[in-house]
């Protein structure tokens, strides 16, 4: 099953599975096109290709680098990366944008920390490129202080510069935001960087940013809040981010609408987040089961909402969905049998003290 559904992770090009998986594929046809790559706001864990090797003897599941993968089954997609990465430093710097931007959608985090920082290049492309880098970096080898000191910095350079669209402006602005709510929580960058963001949104002529850029930066800036506390804050915030994305699915064209629903959920994500942070179980479950109904061929869609159906009490109910997580396989399968086995066996328990 795993295999099935994260085909597009080992060729570029099957449109099945969960959002993320087809995704993959959508970036695949855009690469092998040479089109511009479409803007998908979500990239797997450091560690989601050893969780699928992990689960399926297939020897060209644990690859490390897409040129590991044997040549007579690499698809059309799959041979321009590897052509691509075999001539790196002689891409321009938009070419090794792309390259690294499917490295990092495809989960090779090792392979793309291991290419060269662009020197001597100039322009948003490069900090982008740059940016790119320094995450895989930081990712493979955890928290680095230089390495997140220069994130940073090419954040700023960013978010400052005025030969830069505003639409990428506005995206590093609201980066720096999620950048320090992650880590530091430094309250007065958050607040600089928000305010910065918000002016961005403000000060544009209409239409310079779409309802999916427009909804992911509501999203982002609602840290600042959540972290203060202002849970009045965030829920306006974040209603502004789900119109926006709730109207993007009304009226994005059929090229678009994998982007909508990638934003969709994850606006879901972060509402329930918040409605559990400020204590709301009935909404953090509507909004759980919300996300499974949107993309039900995700495992982890089953198993935070199982988890959360644990935690307030309701483990006949949370078992359902980590039996299905587990059917559906990678990354969670080990977790979810796991916990399936303990709201059973809780169920018995229950059973067998009941008058």
């Amino acid at each position: 099953m795993t295999l099935h559904r994260l085909a597009s992770y080992h060729d570029l090009d099957s449109d099945r599975g969960p959002l993320h998986a087809r995704a993959v594929a959508d970036i695949g046809r855009h690469y092998l096109a040479g089109l511009q790559l479409p803007p998908y706001q979500s990239f797997p864990a450091v560690s989601f290709r050893a969780a699928m090797a992990e689960e399926v003897e297939e020897q060209t599941v644990a690859v490390r680098d897409p040129r590991e993968h044997p040549t007579a089954r690499r698809s059309a997609a799959w041979r321009q990366l590897c052509a691509d990465l075999g001539t790196w430093q002689q891409l321009d710097s938009m070419q090794q944008l792309d390259v690294a931007t499917v490295l990092a959608r495809l989960g090779f985090w090792t392979a793309l920390a291991d290419l060269p920082l662009p020197e001597g290049k100039s322009g948003h492309v490069a900090l982008r490129l740059a940016e790119r880098l320094c995450v895989a970096r930081r990712l493979v080898i955890g928290d680095d202080p230089e390495v997140t000191g220069r994130l940073r910095r090419l954040l700023r350079a960013r978010a400052e510069a005025d030969d830069v669209p505003l639409q990428l402006q506005l995206g590093a602005a609201v980066g720096l935001v999620v950048e320090h709510a992650r880590s530091d929580v430094s309250p007065t960058a958050m607040a600089h960087w928000q305010s910065k963001a918000q002016a961005l949104m403000a000060r544009a002529p209409y239409g310079t940013y779409g309802d999916i850029l427009l909804s992911a930066c509501w999203r982002g800036v609602s840290f600042v809040p959540f972290h203060q506390g202002d849970h009045d804050r965030v829920r306006e915030m974040l209603d502004a981010s789900e119109r926006l994305a709730r109207s993007a699915l009304r009226t994005v064209g059929p090229r678009r609408r994998l982007l909508a629903e990638e934003n969709f959920r994850l606006v879901l994500m972060t509402r329930a987040r918040a409605a559990q942070a400020r204590g709301d179980r009935s909404e953090t479950e509507g909004r759980l089961r919300s996300i499974v109904h949107v993309d039900p061929q995700d495992p982890v869609s089953h198993v935070r909402l199982a988890d959360f159906l644990v935690l307030v009490g309701q483990p006949h109910k949370a078992g359902d969905h980590y039996r299905r997580a587990a059917e559906l396989g990678a990354p969670c399968t080990a977790y979810a049998r796991e916990q399936a086995a303990n709201c059973r066996a809780l169920r018995l328990t229950d059973a067998s003290v009941t008058p």
